[in-house]
């Protein structure tokens, strides 16, 4: 049997270009931290939006690395590849268990 595709919504990433944080494209057309404010686009009209936003931010010089990208359904705004659950939730190693670089040991 024929595996159905599930339908996946998009939302617009990037980083900012002052500080190099991880920003999301909100629906007020500004960039907010939490992915949980991200304009969440799912119909090929709202995506070509993100693009154009994409763009126009990327001119502005306010953003760089910008990116749509698939998000999971079922409800908040979960990153669909591991890529971008890691981008937006920090490094996958405890800094706590690793040597410091400066250490001599």
């Amino acid at each position: 049997m024929a595996k159905i595709k599930e339908k996946l919504e998009k939302i617009l990433t990037a980083n900012d270009l002052l500080d190099g944080s991880t920003v999301y494209y909100t629906a007020s057309g500004t960039w907010s931290p939490h992915a949980a404010d991200s304009l969440v686009a799912n119909s090929s009209e709202s995506i070509d939006k993100l693009a154009k936003a994409a763009t126009d931010a990327l001119a502005a010089n306010l953003v760089i690395s910008e990116e749509i990208v698939d998000i999971s359904p079922g409800g908040g705004v979960q990153p669909h590849r591991l890529r971008e659950l890691i981008r937006a939730t920090g490094p996958t190693v405890r800094r706590d268990l690793n040597k410091s670089i400066s250490s001599n040991k």
